[in-house]
C-alpha cells in the first residue's frame, strides 16, 4: 500500500476545500438569483394578475348592475316614450360611464331603432346609425332581457376599440320593447410598467389587451403551458387566473430576458472562474509547498538517514521545524548518553536484573484512580484537578528509570501523594501516619522500595476491616542501618498463609500473588546481599508489621 505524504495530503485538502468553497459560492449565487427573481418578477406578476382580475370582476359587475338598473329606470322609459328629459338621461349615462374604472361608450336606441343618446363622436354615430349589426344584439336583448358578450371581428368594423358589450332591452308594461341600451367596453387596458396584460374568454379569444402581441389570425392568445413561455426571441413569466362569474381569464406576462441572460452568463462566469481557480491551486500549491516544506523535508531526510551529526541550519528556518530539530537532537543525545551509561553497567548483571525488579504501579490502582477522577470531575472539579496532579506526579516518578537510589525525602514525597490518593478513594475507612527520624532524610534508598509494602497492607486489609490505620516508621539502627517498618491494624496473616509468603519470597514457588513483596525482597538482596530482606511479624485480628533493614548511606 502506497504511503501518504503530507505534501500530497495538503494539496488534496486545498483542492477539496476550494471545490467546497466554489460550490457554496455557486449555491449562494443561484439562491440570490432565485430570491431576486421571486421579488422582482414572480411576486409583482402575481400581485398584478390578482389586482387586474379583481378590477375586471368588479368592473363587469358594475356594468351588469348598471344596465339592469337603467332598463328599469323610469326617467329613461319616459324619455323613450315621451321624448322628454333628454339632458337628464344623457347626464346620468355619462356620469355612470365616467365613474367606472373600465371605459365604455354607450348607445341608447328607441323602439324605432333610432339612436337617441350616445357618447360616440359624430362620425361613429353616423356609422352606427347606418349599420345593421346592432339588430343582432337588440334581438338577443329583447329575447333575454340582459346580455353580455365579446364582440366578434366583424362587429369591430364599427368601432376598432370596442371589445365587449353589455346590453339590455327596455319594455313597457305590456313587455313590448320601447328601447335598447348598449355599453361598449374598449379593448385597451392601461399600460403597467413591464407587464403585459390580456383578458380572454374561456376559448382564449382576446377581449382586452394592454400591448400589441402576436395573436393568431382568429384573434386568439395561444401560449405555452407552464409559467415560462417564449414568444419569438422574448421570454416571459406568465400567471393565469380565471374569474369564476363568466370564466373570463386574466393573463399577465413579465419579460425575463435580462434575468435569463444574467443566469446564463453568471453561471458561465462562475464555472470558468471556478475552473481557473482550481487550476491555479493545482499548479501553484505544489510550488508553494515545496518551498515552505523544504526545512521540514530536510529534517525528515536527516532523521530517515540517521545522520544525527549532520549540520542542519537552513537560511529560512521555521520556528516549528527548529523546535522539532532541537527536541530531536536533544533526545538523541539523551539516548546516546543512556546507551553509554548502560554499556558501563552491562557487566554488572545483578544490577541489570535489579532494573526489572523495580516496583511498578498496580494497574488496578491506576484504573481506580481514573474512575475516581471521572466522578470527581462531575461533583468536585477542584478535587479532581488535585487528583490528576498527584497521579501525574506519581506516574512521572514511577516511570523515570534514570535513578536506582534516591534520597529518602524524595521517596517520602511520592509516598505522601500515594497515601493521599488512597485516602481520597477510601475516605474515613483509611488513616495513615508517617514518622521519620529527621536525621535520615538524606539517606539513599532504592526508589519505590516502600510503596509496594504500603499497597500490600491496604489491599489485603481494607475490605476486611471497618477502619484501617497504616503507619510508616523510619529510624536509624546502630548508626549503620536504616530501619523501615510498615504497620497496620488489619486482620493479620494466618500461619499457613505466612509460610506460603516466605516460600514466594525465597522463590520456592512461582505465583503471581504478593509480587510487590517479592520484588521488594529481591531488590534489596540484589543491592545489599542475601543477609538483607523482608521480615514479617503478624497476629491474627491484631495486624501485621513488615520490617526492612538496609545499610544507612547518607
Amino acid at each position: 500500500m502506497k504511503r501518504k505524504t503530507m505534501k500530497d495530503e495538503i494539496i488534496r485538502s486545498f483542492i477539496k476545500y476550494a471545490i467546497i468553497i466554489v460550490a457554496i459560492i455557486l449555491v449562494i449565487y443561484l439562491l440570490s438569483l432565485y430570491l431576486i427573481f421571486r421579488a422582482s418578477i414572480v411576486n409583482p406578476n402575481q400581485e398584478m394578475n390578482q389586482q387586474i382580475a379583481t378590477e375586471i370582476e368588479f368592473g363587469f359587475n358594475e356594468y351588469r348592475e348598471g344596465v339592469a338598473q337603467f332598463v328599469q329606470d323610469d326617467a329613461i322609459r319616459s324619455f323613450l316614450t315621451k321624448k322628454t328629459g333628454s339632458s337628464t338621461v344623457n347626464q346620468r349615462l355619462y356620469d355612470f360611464r365616467n365613474n367606472q374604472q373600465m371605459f365604455a361608450n354607450f348607445v341608447l336606441l328607441d323602439a324605432d331603432e333610432e339612436i337617441v343618446a350616445t357618447s360616440y363622436y359624430e362620425e361613429i354615430y353616423e356609422e352606427l346609425d347606418q349599420s345593421a349589426f346592432l339588430k343582432e344584439f337588440m334581438d338577443k336583448a329583447q329575447q333575454d332581457g340582459l346580455i353580455e358578450e365579446r364582440l366578434t371581428k366583424q362587429m369591430k368594423d364599427i368601432d376598432s376599440d370596442a371589445a365587449y358589450v353589455f346590453a339590455g332591452a327596455l319594455t313597457d308594461e305590456s313587455q313590448q320593447p320601447i328601447g335598447y341600451l348598449f355599453f361598449f367596453l374598449g379593448n385597451q387596458l392601461p399600460s403597467t410598467n413591464n407587464h403585459l396584460l390580456f383578458i380572454t374568454d374561456p376559448y382564449d379569444n382576446v377581449i382586452f389587451h394592454s400591448r400589441s402581441f402576436p395573436f393568431t389570425t382568429l384573434g386568439k392568445l395561444e401560449l405555452e403551458q407552464g409559467h415560462y413561455i417564449q414568444s419569438a426571441t422574448d421570454y416571459f413569466y406568465k400567471t393565469r387566473s380565471t374569474i369564476s362569474e363568466n370564466q373570463i381569464q386574466v393573463v399577465t406576462l413579465t419579460p425575463i430576458n435580462a434575468y435569463r441572460l444574467l443566469l446564463l452568463y453568471g453561471l458561465l462566469t462562475m464555472i470558468v472562474s471556478s475552473l481557473l481557480m482550481i487550476l491555479v491551486i493545482w499548479i501553484v500549491t505544489p510550488k508553494i509547498l515545496k518551498k515552505s516544506l523544504q526545512p521540514f523535508d530536510a529534517l525528515v531526510t536527516m532523521i530517515s538517514n540517521k545522520n544525527q551529526n549532520q549540520h542542519f541550519q537552513l537560511e529560512h528556518m521555521y520556528d516549528e521545524v527548529q523546535t522539532i530539530y532541537e527536541e530531536y537532537t536533544s533526545r538523541v543525545h539523551e539516548i546516546n548518553s543512556l546507551v553509554d551509561q548502560n554499556q558501563k553497567i552491562m557487566e554488572k548483571t545483578r544490577l541489570s536484573e535489579m532494573k526489572h525488579l523495580e516496583a511498578k504501579f498496580n494497574p488496578h490502582f491506576l484504573f481506580n484512580v481514573l474512575e475516581m477522577i471521572k466522578y470527581e470531575i462531575l461533583s468536585d472539579p477542584e478535587s479532581a484537578a488535585t487528583m490528576i496532579v498527584k497521579t501525574a506526579k506519581l506516574m512521572r516518578y514511577n516511570i523515570n528509570f534514570g535513578e536506582t537510589t534516591v534520597p529518602l525525602e524524595k521517596d517520602l514525597n511520592y509516598l505522601e501523594d500515594y497515601f493521599s490518593l488512597q485516602k481520597m478513594r477510601y475516605g474515613g475507612r483509611l488513616t495513615y501516619h508517617i514518622q521519620v527520624d529527621p536525621s535520615v532524610y538524606n539517606a539513599q534508598i532504592p526508589k519505590l522500595m516502600i510503596q509496594p509494602l504500603i499497597e500490600n497492607a491496604i489491599k489485603h486489609n481494607i475490605n476486611l476491616t471497618k477502619h484501617l490505620h497504616v503507619e510508616l516508621i523510619i529510624s536509624v539502627l546502630d548508626d549503620a542501618h536504616l530501619l523501615i517498618q510498615v504497620r497496620d491494624n488489619g486482620c493479620g496473616i494466618e500461619v499457613e498463609d505466612l509460610s506460603s509468603i516466605y516460600k514466594i519470597l525465597s522463590e520456592e514457588v512461582k505465583v503471581t500473588e504478593h509480587t510487590g513483596l517479592k520484588n521488594t525482597h529481591q531488590l534489596i538482596q540484589l543491592l545489599y546481599g542475601k543477609e538483607y530482606g523482608l521480615e514479617i511479624a503478624t497476629k491474627c485480628n491484631e495486624g501485621t508489621v513488615i520490617t526492612l533493614r538496609i545499610p544507612f548511606k547518607g
